[in-house]
């Protein structure tokens, strides 16, 4: 197989049902998420999943067996480990638009695959509204005989998507709370216990990958007990960053490089934590992180918000 690999475009708007489930999965924790739905825009947590939108757009391959019974598109079965992104402006809940991207590489590193895909967003006019490079599991289960591999290009050789100034210009809300900051200033939210119910509302009634919100399909997958989504864990830390800041900073040109550490299961409690870590006249840097009650990190990150 050659690579890069051209990725069939996919159209939007998001299906409003996700965006809604998305917000109601945040159930009592997402006080600045609803009032972004509400005034009409998609919020930064699932503009992670602009890659989940085009690769379950693919055709598919009607001889290959789903990995998962009842999962949608190509990522049944896998889980995100890396998300790279860029937002270089909001979009519009009932907005069109269109995801052009390709598949980079594959690789297996102490017994598990991975794939890598990127691709870049545009509206109706052409102008780029995100740009996400995604690294993702593609079977749960450990192979212990199969040996590293690479085909492609490995994720750490690819250029990941920068911040802009120039759309940081564009934010209709600038807020002098960003200048308040300071390297060092860091700020917890309450504990959040990601119920099956949360993780079944933010999955709706047509989910795209069901061992979010299924029992026995995640059990077929190698799991314990459903897992909470990596764009539902990140979708709380940003809650509490878009407390601090106010949401538009982080859709006019902030870039974000998440990884997620270990599975939350339902039911399982998480503390998310936001700490700056550098300011300068250019940009404010924060570090993201997600811990579980055990004291295991969930999800790290670190956020890059540019200043006009």
């Amino acid at each position: 197989m050659s690579w890069p690999r051209p990725l069939k475009a996919a159209q939007g708007p998001f299906p409003i049902a996700k965006l809604d489930g998305a917000v109601a999965g945040m159930g009592a924790w997402g006080e600045q998420t609803a009032a972004l739905a509400a005034a009409g825009y998609v919020q930064p947590d699932m503009l992670t999943g602009l890659t989940l939108f085009i690769l379950s757009s693919q055709p598919k391959n009607p001889e290959k067996k789903q990995r998962i019974p009842g999962g949608g598109g190509g990522v049944a079965g896998g889980v995100w480990v890396r998300e790279r992104f860029a937002i270089y402006r909001p979009v519009r809940r009932d907005e069109s638009f269109t995801i052009r991207g390709e598949a980079v590489g594959r690789h297996v590193h102490k017994g598990r695959r991975y794939g890598t895909n990127r691709c870049e967003t545009f509206d109706a006019a052409g102008n780029r509204i995100a740009a996400n490079l995604t690294t993702g599991l593609l079977a749960y289960k450990v192979d212990a005989e199969l040996a590293d591999t690479l085909e492609g290009t490995a994720p750490d050789d690819l250029t990941a998507p920068a911040p802009s100034r120039d759309a940081a210009a564009a934010n209709p809300q600038p807020d002098g709370r960003l200048g308040s900051l300071s390297a060092g200033d860091a700020f917890s939210g309450a504990p959040v216990t990601v119920s099956l119910a949360m993780m079944a509302a933010r999955d709706t009634k047509n989910p795209d990958n069901p061992i979010h919100s299924d029992p026995e399909i995640a059990r077929k997958a190698g799991l314990a007990n459903p897992i909470a989504g990596g764009s539902h864990v990140l979708a709380f830390t940003l809650e509490l960053l878009m407390q601090r800041i106010g949401a538009m900073p982080l859709l006019h040109g902030a870039s974000y490089d998440i990884r997620w550490k270990a599975p939350v299961f339902a039911e399982s409690t998480i503390l998310p934590r936001v700490t700056v870590v550098d300011t300068d006249d250019e940009a404010v840097t924060f570090d993201l992180s997600a811990t579980l009650g055990s004291g295991a990190t969930a999800m790290t990150g670190r956020v890059t918000v540019p200043l006009p």
